[in-house]
């Protein structure tokens, strides 16, 4: 357990105390995705309890779970009585007990879930990340798909709209391998056959922002079949409950369209000599034959002579 925590720390700025904090209620500091387009107020009772994990069982809770969870319930209450540093430290402390609840929590706050706090968004992507290494720590038959979504789509959100692929390369690629285990955990029939009937559109929404964020990542690499076709994934996947995640199934359509016009449609090899390219940025230089425009070739000394083969069959 510790030694999970520590692959973390590398990628946690030093946090600023934050001063002024505003009264916040943590059971309403959630993704949009995390609220349910329609939702009997059955289910809305579901999910408070499901975001910070304090079910009240009749059952003794073993001592780290009934430490975490009187933290969570002090954190909670001291950011409603505007004590947001010592709410943070306490989610903090929750945390490093293994709680990826409070890991969550700490992802939302620096991703900007309270208002006059500055976003951290590189300590608010860790914290996410370390919230996932901590739900697939253990069996997944027992993970809470709710808080899963919520940190899912909280890391979607970052690396949307905050990050860049080659700038933020080392969290981008953990964030990416750390999503690629849950994808192939969520299709796997053994996992599908254990979930409850009311994880089902989470789970879905769960793949879409997934495979949004792959298809982003193929794409910045210049990967554009890949890219086209994790985006042809999301869209197949379909539309579901949640907000976010339905959009980006309409967004993953319109990349389809703009990254076709992006793949060369000719065979990426020289008519004449038979140079193979392996970059695209080399296979963009191809010349292609404007005669035929079915073959290519990698100089103009190689598309005449080409050229000159439509001459002698005309």
């Amino acid at each position: 357990m510790r030694a999970c925590l520590y692959n973390f720390a590398g990628l946690l700025k030093k946090q600023q105390k934050i001063e002024k904090p505003q009264t916040v209620n943590f059971r309403t500091l959630v993704p949009e995705d995390f609220e349910e387009l329609s939702s009997s107020s059955s289910s809305e009772s579901n999910r408070g309890s499901s975001i910070l994990n304090l079910q009240k069982k009749k059952d003794v809770l073993p001592p780290v779970v009934s430490q975490v969870t009187t933290l969570l319930c002090e954190a909670e209450s001291k950011a409603t009585s505007k004590d947001f540093a010592k709410s943070v430290e306490l989610l903090e402390k929750a945390t490093t007990l293994g709680s990826a609840c409070a890991a969550a929590k700490l992802g939302l706050v620096y991703r900007g879930g309270v208002s006059d706090v500055n976003p951290d968004y590189p300590s608010s992507a860790a914290y996410y990340l370390l919230a996932l290494k901590l739900i697939y720590m253990i069996p997944n038959e027992k993970w809470d798909v709710s808080l899963l979504l919520e940190v899912i789509a909280g890391l979607s959100e970052i690396f949307r709209n905050q990050m860049h692929r080659k700038k933020d390369d080392d969290i981008w690629m953990t964030g990416i391998r750390a999503m690629r285990h849950i994808e192939s955990t969520l299709q796997d029939p053994a996992v599908i056959k254990k979930l409850k009937q009311s994880d089902f559109q989470k789970c879905r929404a769960i793949r879409i922002h997934i495979n949004y964020c792959l298809a982003m990542t193929a794409e910045a690499d210049q990967e554009y079949d890949e890219a086209i076709r994790l985006y042809e994934t999301c869209k197949r996947i379909g539309e579901c409950n949640f907000k976010t995640a339905n959009k980006l199934v309409n967004k993953s359509q319109s990349k389809m369209k703009e990254l076709k016009s992006k793949i060369p449609k000719v065979k990426p090899i020289c008519v004449s000599c038979d140079y193979e390219p392996k970059e695209l940025s080399d296979i963009w230089k191809l010349l292609v034959c404007s005669k035929c425009q079915v073959v290519a070739a990698c100089s103009r000394e190689c598309l005449t002579a080409h050229l000159a083969t439509h001459t002698k069959k005309s």
